[in-house]
């Protein structure tokens, strides 16, 4: 696909960010909502440095957040990577779908994580998420467990990345 352009989000991408955000809400097999995702998340995931972009011809089609979330250090999963950071909030926009965008985020997600200096990634999917797990499966992460947490059902997955 020619013309992406994987970068940290800046200020002025937010509210695209929450736009992206809200064109999944309610999407079969997602959790998103009116209520989470939203611009405020985008802000925190900003301020924080760990919301990132995927841009096609200036457009967003693609946006994730990875960083130390802390979501997952209580779970009791034999996590492999001892320096992970946690992916979050990994979405493409609908017109995208089907196209390879989200394996490209992936790739360029987890690029950027190990250049912060993390060994591995950490996170959490759906259980009803079909096409989400098919594309963690198909990129080498791992399956490592059951959780439920936020009142909801998810597989755990994890991705040492190599030396």
């Amino acid at each position: 696909m020619d013309n992406l352009v994987f970068s940290p989000a800046s200020r002025e991408d937010i509210p695209a960010v929450a736009d992206v955000y809200r064109s999944l809400y309610n999407f079969p097999g997602g959790t998103w909502s009116e209520h989470y995702p939203n611009i405020e998340t985008a802000e925190e995931d900003f301020a924080n440095g760990w919301l990132y972009t995927l841009k096609k011809d200036g457009e967003i089609i693609a946006v994730a957040s990875a960083g130390l979330f802390n979501d997952l250090s209580e779970l009791h999963i034999d996590w492999k990577p001892k320096n992970p950071c946690e992916l979050a909030r990994i979405g493409v926009v609908p017109k995208m779908h089907r196209k390879g965008v989200g394996e490209t985020m992936l790739r360029h997600i987890s690029e950027a994580a190990r250049s912060n200096g993390f060994d591995g990634m950490r996170f959490l999917v759906s259980r009803h998420n079909g096409a989400a797990l098919a594309m963690y499966d198909k990129n080498g992460f791992e399956r490592c467990g059951e959780a439920f947490l936020f009142d909801l059902e998810w597989y755990c997955y994890q991705k040492k990345f190599e030396e």
